[in-house]
């Protein structure tokens, strides 16, 4: 690592030093991943945070809102403006079991389902191009190494 120093205390590092961090690259390369999801999501009129919440919803259904923010990995005030919104848009439903009056379960309706379709297709889109970028076999290593990193961290 090269290092600069500034008034003899202060060290400085170098772009070289910065961009070849993980952290770096980790961070640069999800930006760009996230963009081109934005991007896809955004012609069908959702955000990152609906799309996580809906394909919760179908993929779980019947599921709580706790249920929902531990799937998507996002915090519980953003999965409840997004089901909210989702609820305005008369994409899901919220009802509330017989057995347990004191929270609701989510469900998706029909033209919820529809637009989740088109959804998980767009973003089959932005998988497609990572899988084009690295090849199957660097892809399936790249999921693995990320498993890894996540179950470091927990």
């Amino acid at each position: 690592m090269t290092k600069t120093m500034m008034n003899n205390s202060v060290e400085f590092f170098t772009r070289e030093d910065i961009t070849e961090r993980v952290t770096f690259r980790l961070h640069t390369a999800s930006r760009l991943i996230q963009q081109m999801s934005i991007t896809q999501l955004k012609t069908l009129d959702l955000t990152q945070a609906q799309w996580r919440a809906l394909s919760g919803v179908c993929i779980q259904p019947g599921a709580t809102l706790q249920q929902l923010t531990a799937f998507a990995q996002i915090s519980q005030p953003l999965m409840s403006q997004a089901i909210k919104t989702l609820e305005d848009r008369a994409l899901v439903s919220r009802k509330t079991p017989l057995n347990d009056k004191r929270s609701s379960v989510i469900l998706v309706t029909e033209n919820g389902f529809t637009l989740y379709q088109k959804a998980y297709s767009a973003m089959m889109a932005v998988d497609e191009k990572i899988n084009s970028i690295l090849g199957e076999e660097d892809t399936k290593k790249f999921k693995s190494l990320l498993d890894a990193i996540v179950v470091g961290f927990e």
